[in-house]
């Protein structure tokens, strides 16, 4: 047996050890069918593959876990979580992009990134879905799963740049686009500019954006239906 062999039985043999104290008890007659078996299979390299099946023990014991913390929040905070989780990353990117690293260009020169961030976005409300139905829900609840996980998201995005417009006036009125709309608009307030888009943006945006979410969180419920998952163990 070569030296390199020799690394492979001892990382083989580590690894099973290790899956053995972290896996759920009622998988230690798995982990004891590895070690069994593991003498027959041929070749050190070969081994060690075999061993790491230990690991897939461990991940099925820790998708448990998760799936029993998942089911022990109250219904609320679950329906939320996928649209609070989107609305943190969305107004941290407002943030960066408007007051920390402000852009001086155009929207016209980003439309293909725009497009791309739709389309993100709409597949994300679609696995907020997907996931809801994987948990348990019906169709309906995959539906509002995609409503609330919209609504959360681009609600609080869109409350973010309300924030940022006024606390920020002076930083994001060098935007080419906000200047030259506000020369436009004969207003003699940017202040009243800013605002009074945010405030036809919201009312505007968002029964647009509830129905996409809707419709987005049905699709990717209908798609989990269809290829017949069930929920998820909650042991």
């Amino acid at each position: 047996m070569t030296r390199l062999d020799r690394l492979f039985e001892s990382a083989a043999g580590r690894v099973l050890a290790w899956a053995a104290r972290h896996a759920d008890p009622a998988r230690g007659p798995w982990i004891d069918a590895l070690r069994g078996e593991l003498e027959l299979v041929e070749g050190a390299p070969a081994r060690l593959l075999w061993a790491l099946g230990g690991l897939s023990v461990v991940c099925s014991t820790r998708r448990s876990t998760v799936s029993r913390f998942w089911r022990s929040l109250p219904a609320a905070l679950r329906l939320s979580l996928f649209g609070a989780t989107l609305a943190v990353a969305m107004a941290v990117a407002v943030v960066w992009s408007n007051v920390i690293v402000p852009s001086h260009e155009s929207d016209d020169e980003y439309t293909g990134w725009y497009l791309a961030f739709y389309l993100g976005l709409f597949a994300y409300f679609g696995v907020s879905g997907f996931l809801a139905r994987r948990g348990g829900a019906s169709i309906g609840g995959a539906a509002l799963t995609g409503l609330v996980t919209a609504v959360i998201s681009v609600g609080i995005t869109l409350a973010t740049f309300v924030i940022v417009d006024n606390l920020f006036l002076d930083i994001v009125m060098t935007q080419p686009d906000k200047a030259a709309g506000f020369a436009r608009s004969g207003m003699t307030s940017a202040r009243d500019y800013v605002n009074q888009g945010n405030f036809l943006g919201l009312i505007t945006v968002m029964p647009v954006v509830a129905a996409i979410g809707a419709a987005c969180g049905m699709a990717g419920g209908l798609l989990a239906q269809r290829l017949g998952l069930r929920p998820a163990a909650a042991a």
